[in-house]
């Protein structure tokens, strides 16, 4: 495997290895979320039904990921708190326990393709949303009550590193209760009805004011600032009282963007009015933007270090294939029915359309890239001629099989040419 992608998978797996470690309860949780997300991921595109304008399948969505990224935030956190072993497993039981309640209920409300949140239309969905709101706000007692016991009996924790965390505790905290004031209001819009337009996948309202994204932002203070702090201590460059400076500032700043927010959406007014969509079009003649940097560096500079320190690292094509990924999920599930069962004219009929065009677009321009890539790196460890191999990434860039082709036969022909005019050594026998 390269170096250069087998660090992040490394890494990756040694901090999974260690979330592990730190906490079993919290760890099985966030990896149960995230396997659900991708479940909820495929059921958006199988499960045509809708809630308020939105795929059913949605808010599940939302809640595992965040769910995921919420436990393995404080499964990595209170082991390094200081807190007594009660203390410790009280409040990873509680929190484990909470979320795992929290997104049953609300899979099974998109099973039963109606609300989870606000939706007192029968006994069971009454009791469902009182169930879910004591869970969470059980939970977020657990939190408070951490937060406490290390602001009373501070950890041994660089000074950034820990007002880093107990910031990040407190708004969180903040954010979690402002949840009630959204079941006091009965909604979480303001000005605006809750089935109407909103932003992409969030769904924050586009006509009035939406409590939700201050709710949303305050909830991340957990990553954001605990972060904030761990980098600071860690910053050579930095002394404590600098350090300590940085926390502070990007704290204000961050309670402030979550007032604001909050403010904002009392008032009735949306964050932003419109989403400009691009056109699949626009899209599509946007495209080639993604990998055109990286074939002017192989073809015009091939041999300034730019260039190889650029071309060195697999991740080049991930512009690209972030661009296929997109054009895909909207049609996943027509494409994976014509991947599964290929047929020259259920192939046609997608590849007709221009989402299809695009999506096959991307997909040569993400694999044409690679494939010029690997010539690009063998020629230069074969010492191959710039005159000669540029021409061939060309052919690559507009033809991709044909310049591979002629790619194979230069190699292979100089590889001849190599091995018949080295000459042996006379003073080897």
């Amino acid at each position: 495997m390269n170096a250069h992608l087998e660090s992040p998978i490394r890494t990756g797996s040694e901090l999974a290895t260690e979330l592990r470690r730190r906490s079993r309860e919290l760890f099985a949780v966030a990896v149960l979320n995230l396997v659900l997300a991708v479940v909820f991921t495929v059921l958006m595109q199988l499960d045509g039904r809708t809630i308020l304008g939105r795929n059913v399948w949605t808010k599940p969505w939302k809640f595992a990921t965040s769910i995921a990224i919420f436990t393995a935030t404080m499964g990595w956190l209170l082991p390094s708190l200081a807190l007594s072993d009660r203390v410790e497993r009280l409040a990873t039981r509680i929190i484990g326990a909470a979320m795992f309640v929290e997104i049953t209920l609300i899979s099974t409300q998109a099973a039963r393709g109606v609300q989870s949140h606000f939706n007192k239309a029968t006994a069971l969905d009454t009791g469902i949303f009182a169930v879910m709101g004591t869970t969470i706000t059980i939970s977020t007692l657990a939190v408070a009550y951490v937060l406490w016991r290390i602001v009373r009996d501070p950890p041994d924790l660089a000074s950034a590193y820990l007002w880093g965390i107990w910031t990040g505790l407190f708004l969180f905290v903040l954010a979690s209760f402002e949840g009630g004031l959204m079941v006091a209001h009965g909604s979480h819009s303001v000005g605006a009805s809750a089935g109407g337009p909103g932003l992409p996948l969030l769904n924050w309202s586009l006509t009035g004011g939406d409590l939700r994204i201050a709710h949303f932002i305050g909830l991340h203070a957990l990553q954001v600032l605990p972060l904030t702090g761990y980098v600071a201590a860690r910053w050579d460059a930095l002394s404590t009282r600098q350090s300590l400076g940085v926390v502070g500032l990007v704290a204000i700043c961050y309670s402030s963007l979550v007032g604001g927010t909050f403010v904002w959406a009392l008032l009735g007014n949306p964050l932003v009015t419109s989403v400009p969509v691009p056109s699949m079009a626009s899209i599509f003649a946007g495209s080639f933007l993604f990998v055109a940097p990286f074939w002017g560096l192989m073809i015009l500079a091939p041999t300034w270090r730019v260039t190889e320190r650029v071309v060195a690292s697999p991740l080049l094509a991930v512009p690209a294939a972030l661009l296929y990924l997109l054009v895909l999920v909207p049609q996943f599930g027509s494409v994976v029915s014509g991947v599964l069962s290929p047929s020259l004219a259920g192939m046609q009929s997608l590849l007709v359309t221009a989402a299809g065009t695009t999506l096959a677009w991307a997909h040569f321009l993400g694999f044409d890239l690679f494939m010029g890539r690997w010539i690009y790196r063998d020629a230069r460890r074969r010492g191959l001629p710039w005159l000669v191999v540029s021409p061939l990434l060309v052919v690559t860039l507009l033809l991709g099989p044909v310049g591979f082709l002629g790619y194979c036969v230069v190699r292979v022909t100089t590889a001849d040419v190599q091995a018949s005019t080295a000459t042996p050594n006379p003073g080897s026998d």
